[in-house]
């Protein structure tokens, strides 16, 4: 099969080529090509920013659940920070775990500044929210439980918000800690490279970035108080950026300021974290955020509009549009279908690998090399997997409202919280 699909892309001439798949030259090729193309020449311009300034006092709030080996390695990190003047504050989601006990004992010798639990469960949102009144300075970094940072991650985040006043959130980079754990995980690392090393970065270009991810970001105390703080989730750093946009504040990101995170091993896992982030885009960008697409909304910014466009486009519309291609495949082509689809993903993969070789010598991180045996899978994962995962999903939340009966959020606060 591999063999007939490599056969009709081969004697195939450049218009039959452009015919045959159009799906993949119109919409699967600019994807990938135009976004990764644009961050490697905006690369070769350095970053001059200005260090952060060493007198400038930075709050750094820890969020998570009942995981005392995480806040264990997230805090040895925060103390080999280049910036010196941080305050740290833990706080629980709940209460009485090996975390609390640990972020107690954290605090008595003076490695944390401040440890705060829920009591009860309420949530991420409810847990940051109740944080972020302990915290001190204008500049808040907040991270999750299981996050690590390279040592001089918070200076370099610092610096994109330093150097410009407009800008009310800079999102970090973020790169997958447990990458040898399984296939899952190192396609998920490789995920993160063109989604979030290179895709943010694209976006943060055009000012379209709608997403500061909890697991690292920084931002002005003042935005998240103008802007209310944070929403019940799913989504709930999505949610907060799309509020801060309202607001009138620009997004940014920090390339070099990385972060460590811990992605679901198995498949299962996997599953659940995607449905619950598709979900979300539904829910925030599509309900929730509707007034975006308004222009006599008071606060409607063309800019919102765009990038809300983008992300519904490139997530729901190319999901959607991808199926429809296939069944139509298969109405016009019967079981011969087969060997276009093939062909599809053999030109995806070429170009996966062409972006992978090309994001390797922009990102330069250690390891990530070693990735490109993963790449041939990787196309598989992303360019089926997750597009079934992604439309049931879409289907699940346009029809269902799954998002409010999702687990991650307990009952009592899912019942309560405002629908959309």
């Amino acid at each position: 099969m591999i063999e007939s699909g490599l056969a009709l892309i081969a004697n195939a001439s450049p218009t039959g080529l452009l015919l045959l798949f159009w799906y993949f030259f119109v919409l699967e090729l600019p994807r990938y090509a135009l976004s990764t193309l644009t961050v490697a020449l905006h690369a070769l311009k350095r970053d001059h920013d200005a260090p952060l300034d060493p007198s400038v006092p930075v709050s750094v709030l820890v969020a998570g659940m009942n995981d005392a080996e995480g806040l264990q390695r997230t805090v040895l990190s925060l103390r080999e920070q280049t910036h010196p003047n941080l305050q740290v504050v833990v706080v629980e989601d709940g209460g009485g775990t090996a975390m609390s006990r640990l972020a107690q004992d954290l605090q008595q010798s003076g490695l944390i500044h401040r440890y705060l639990a829920t009591g009860t469960r309420g949530g991420k949102a409810a847990a940051l929210n109740l944080g972020l009144r302990a915290c001190q300075h204008e500049y808040l970094v907040v991270m999750d439980v299981d996050s690590s940072l390279d040592c001089d991650a918070i200076d370099r985040i610092g610096r994109r918000l330093q150097a410009n006043p407009a800008v009310g959130a800079v999102a970090g980079n973020l790169a997958v800690r447990n990458a040898d754990r399984s296939v899952w995980t190192a396609f998920q690392a490789l995920e993160y490279l063109s989604a979030i090393s290179m895709g943010r970065q694209f976006l943060a270009l055009f000012d379209l970035l709608t997403i500061v991810s909890g697991a690292f970001g920084l931002y002005r105390r003042s935005a998240i108080e103008q802007a209310g703080g944070w929403d019940v989730g799913p989504g709930d750093d999505s949610n907060l950026t799309l509020k801060l946009r309202r607001a009138g504040w620009a997004i940014d990101f920090a390339p070099q300021a990385w972060c460590l995170t811990d992605a679901p091993v198995t498949l299962g896992a996997l599953r659940r974290q995607r449905l619950r982030w598709s979900r979300s885009l539904i829910r925030n960008r599509w309900r929730k955020f509707s007034g975006v697409f308004n222009p006599r909304m008071a606060r409607f910014r063309w800019r919102d509009l765009v990038a809300t466009v983008n992300q519904l486009f490139f997530n729901v519309f190319l999901t959607f549009s991808y199926f429809a291609y296939l069944i139509h495949l298969l109405l016009r082509f019967g079981t011969d279908a087969i060997v276009f689809i093939v062909a599809i993903h053999i030109l995806i993969l070429l170009v996966h690998a062409g972006s992978f070789f090309l994001t390797w010598g922009v990102v330069g991180r250690p390891g990530t090399l070693g990735l490109v045996v993963f790449v041939p899978g990787w196309t598989l994962y992303q360019g089926i997997l997750m597009r079934f995962i992604r439309l049931e999903a879409y289907l699940g939340e346009l029809i269902l409202r799954r998002s409010y009966t999702d687990p991650f959020y307990p009952a009592r606060v899912r019942a309560a919280q405002e629908r959309f």
